[in-house]
C-alpha cells in the first residue's frame, strides 16, 4: 500500500467527506445532513482560512479535517471535525492527520487549538485519542447535545 498523503480538499472531494463522516458512525441522519450542507456552503465560497483536508492513499479518501481560526480570538483556532475510515482506524493515519492539522494552525500563528466531542460512550475512544496526543479536557458543559450528553472541549497550547 503506497504512504497516505494529506492534501486541502477540493469541491469534488464531497462524496469522499459524506462518506468518511458517515463510516465514523457516529453521526445521526440529520446532523450528516447538516454535514452535506456545510461542506456544500463551504466549497461554494470557501472561506480564506478555513481548511478541509483529505488523508488518501492510492487515490482513495481514507481521512478529512476541517479546521478553522476562531474569529473573535487571537491565534485560537477550532478543529471541527476529524474521522477515518474505520479500516484506517488505529494505524497512525489519525495522528498524522492531527500534527498536520497542528502545523497548518501554527503555520499561520495559531497558539491555541480547541477540540469539540461528546461525553457519551461513543465518544470515549475519541476523547483518549485527544488525550493520548497532548490535549487536556478544558471545559465540560452539562446536558449540551442532550440531557445526558455533555459537551466537553479539548485545548493544547502550539
Amino acid at each position: 500500500m503506497k504512504h497516505p498523503t494529506i492534501r486541502a480538499a477540493v469541491a469534488e472531494d464531497q462524496p469522499a467527506l459524506m462518506g468518511i463522516a458517515e463510516a465514523c458512525g457516529l453521526f445521526d441522519a440529520d446532523e450528516l445532513e447538516d454535514f452535506t450542507q456545510m461542506t456544500a456552503g463551504h466549497f461554494a465560497d470557501p472561506p480564506q482560512d478555513h481548511h478541509w483536508l483529505i488523508t488518501e492513499t492510492e487515490d482513495t479518501a481514507i481521512g478529512a479535517a476541517y479546521v478553522t481560526p476562531e474569529a473573535l480570538a487571537d491565534g485560537v483556532w477550532n478543529l471541527w471535525f476529524i474521522g477515518l475510515m474505520p479500516a484506517a482506524q488505529g494505524k497512525g493515519q489519525g495522528s498524522a492527520l492531527l500534527a498536520h492539522v497542528e502545523a497548518l494552525a501554527t503555520s499561520s500563528s495559531a497558539r491555541l487549538l480547541l477540540i469539540e466531542t461528546a461525553s457519551g460512550e461513543d465518544f470515549a475512544n475519541t476523547r483518549g485519542f485527544y488525550l493520548a496526543r497532548g490535549y487536556n479536557q478544558e471545559a465540560l458543559i452539562r446536558d449540551y447535545y442532550a440531557n445526558g450528553v455533555d459537551k466537553v472541549v479539548f485545548r493544547k497550547a502550539l
